[in-house]
């Protein structure tokens, strides 16, 4: 007999092997990977065969753990992914291990695997095989017969991308390359619903996931200006995939044409979590703190202070730099009694506008004041034109010059509806160097700069601030 026909006689016996082991049990419910080792890989096995009994884990049970090798090995351990514990499993002759598992009752619904680690003398391998969790009662379980009924009021259109196998109940079914099916609920896996009305689970791989879809489905309802239902779009792309940068910017941008600020604030937050450094993402995030400012301007002014705390902590979360902001905020604080909050608004304040005399008299501070600077503070002129021409003169990373790139973010800002008052160039001594920095106001209370120290005999230039950073970075 050659050695095809010997590998393939011996690869039939460990099958039926397997199967004649677990034959007291439902053999649609066992989880199996099996297979040669690949070339390059730890260990060279003719046959290893890894599995867990059951697959379908419905309350707190134990699984029975069993990896099975061609060739003898020195041990095999398990992990899962929701646990640090490790089980060694046990054998009598190397080859044939086992192992029991206690599934914890709190396990969340879905996908879950295990994960066998294989040691030999030369080396190792790992073999991953997944089960399924489902809390179900098996009372409550659905028999719909038209899930198209479901498609409307709950769960979401799924795209089956390579035909794979799923899970329902105890059994398994074959489920073709782009079959729809409805996803009713996703952990690890997609718990779905067939056009049978039946329930089963689905591993993620295999299903494309609409998030794309959902994006262009908000993004058409965003150009025929029907900014509710796009920001519902908008609004479930980001359930499947909350890092989906461009869903949060535009969600955003729906919810600022619904005047609904505070969830435009929430949105635009989202996305600089994720990326803080695009400059469409800061410049809608100051376009939403600006407008936020306003109101809680006009909150403060008529003195309801709750109103005006809720509106000026949304927009300092996105602009915290903005020192009016922060005095009237703690100002508001004062005014209903909460000192410790106020004086806290105070000193953040103070971060971003060191010699404010106003701030020192509302913390008490009276005696310092910013006439009374160091005079080696006090920058002489020569100096600071000379660190001014050198900021001005400096470029971006894609060429730009510095003073082109500041008119452009403010000539975007103002073309985005944002009022801009630039304030101008500001120069200082910091240290051995020297702080240049270019601000304006963005109307209520917003204040913004873009700052750059300056060594002015290496004629060295580099950005001080995360705006002036993004701008040597992006412009």
């Amino acid at each position: 007999m050659n050695k095809g026909k010997l590998l393939l006689f011996f690869v039939i016996c460990m099958v039926s092997f397997s199967l004649n082991a677990y034959a007291n049990f439902d053999r649609e419910n066992i989880s199996i990977k099996a297979g040669p080792t690949e070339p390059g890989e730890g260990l060279s096995i003719v046959w290893v065969e890894s599995i867990i009994y059951p697959k379908l884990v419905d309350k707190e049970e134990y699984i029975s753990l069993s990896v099975r090798t061609a060739a003898s090995v020195k041990g095999i351990r398990a992990t899962t992914d929701f646990s640090r514990r490790t089980v060694d499993l046990t054998s009598n002759d190397g080859r044939s291990w086992t192992g029991v598992y206690k599934v914890p009752s709190k396990i969340a619904e879905g996908v879950h695997i295990v994960r066998y680690h294989v040691q030999g003398n030369k080396g190792s391998i790992q073999r991953t095989v997944d089960f399924f969790v489902d809390h179900t009662p098996k009372s409550e379980e659905k028999n719909i017969a038209d899930a198209s009924n479901v498609v409307k009021s709950n769960g979401w259109p799924l795209t089956v991308n390579a035909t794979c196998t799923a899970l329902t109940g105890n059994s398994t079914r074959i489920v073709k390359a782009g079959q729809i099916i409805i996803g009713v609920a996703k952990v690890s896996g997609y718990k779905v619903m067939f056009e049978d009305g039946k329930e089963g689970w689905i591993a993620s791989e295999n299903i494309k996931e609409p998030t794309e879809d959902y994006y262009m489905f908000g993004y058409d309802a965003y150009k025929d200006k029907n900014y509710q239902l796009a920001a519902k779009y908008y609004q479930e792309a980001t359930e499947f995939n909350p890092k989906f940068v461009k869903a949060y910017l535009w969600l955003a941008k729906s919810y600022i044409a619904m005047d609904k600020n505070e969830l435009a604030a929430d949105a635009i937050a989202n996305a600089l979590a994720q990326d803080d450094r695009d400059i469409s993402i800061r410049v809608v995030a100051d376009q939403v703190a600006t407008k936020l400012f306003s109101k809680a301007h006009q909150s403060y002014l008529a003195r309801k202070n709750k109103d005006a705390i809720a509106s000026y902590k949304k927009g300092l979360m996105l602009k915290p730099e903005s020192v009016t902001a922060w005095i009237e905020l703690g100002e508001s604080y004062r005014h209903i009694g909460l000192e410790s909050e106020a004086r806290t608004a105070f000193r953040s304040a103070l971060k971003y506008d060191t010699n404010n005399t106003r701030i020192f008299s509302l913390l008490g501070i009276e005696n310092r004041v910013a006439s009374r600077a160091p005079s080696h503070y006090r920058v002489a002129d020569a100096i600071g034109n000379d660190s001014l021409k050198l900021v001005k003169a400096g470029k971006t990373k894609k060429g730009t010059k510095i003073e082109s790139a500041l008119n452009s973010v403010v000539a975007l800002t103002k073309s985005l509806g944002t009022p801009v008052d630039v304030k101008g160039w500001n120069i200082r001594k910091q240290g051995q160097k020297f702080l240049v920095s270019y601000r304006c106001d963005q109307g209520g209370g917003a204040n913004e700069s873009f700052d750059w120290l300056v060594d002015v005999d290496t004629k060295y230039v580099s950005p001080s601030n995360d705006n002036a950073r993004l701008l040597m970075t992006r412009w």
